[in-house]
């Protein structure tokens, strides 16, 4: 079993953050190029920091692997409290840890009673990352729309993929 923590972000984030930013395979999907300057995720963080959403509902994602100490190896969170993203750094795919972290995410999320008007969570996904939409199928959100030339990045035109995941009913026990 992993050791993953969703924390809320810090400036001293900056190296590990940068790490993944600057990956072209890490952010191949994402709605900008990679970054190339480290100031520009240094802005992206400290926009991260200051936000309410910062250890609410967008995190870092922190991986404390046996007799070491943590690190930040991505981030999950909705950046507008309601559309879902996140991001892993290469070095750590294929561990199950996004799953980890998505399960963490989720479970935390629904609970959280600040949180409680929030009724369905939403993600708009390029179709072409299969990883991504294969996570959040795992964990039972549903196909909505396709919408062609939805947004204009480094790859040219992409399309959207619609998913969508409805709060759980809430069962009382005895």
């Amino acid at each position: 079993m992993h050791h993953i923590n969703l924390r809320a972000a810090r400036l001293s984030d900056l190296p590990a953050l940068h790490s993944f930013f600057s990956d072209d395979n890490v952010m191949r999907y994402w709605s900008h190029a990679p970054y190339t300057d480290i100031a520009q995720t240094n802005n992206y963080l400290h926009k991260m920091v200051e936000s309410e959403w910062n250890g609410l509902c967008d995190f870092v994602i922190e991986y404390t692997p046996p007799s070491a100490s943590p690190k930040v190896i991505g981030k999950i969170g909705l950046w507008d409290g309601r559309e879902i993203g996140f991001m892993l750094d290469r070095a750590f795919w294929g561990r199950g840890l996004m799953t980890e972290a998505m399960n963490r995410f989720l479970s935390d999320f629904w609970r959280n009673e600040k949180m409680g008007d929030v009724q369905e969570i939403v993600a708009d996904v390029d179709p072409r990352n299969d990883a991504c939409i294969a996570i959040l199928q795992k964990f039972g959100f549903k196909k909505t729309g396709y919408r062609e030339r939805t947004y204009e990045t480094h790859l040219g035109w992409c399309d959207s993929l619609d998913l969508k995941l409805e709060r759980p009913a809430v069962t009382e026990t005895c």
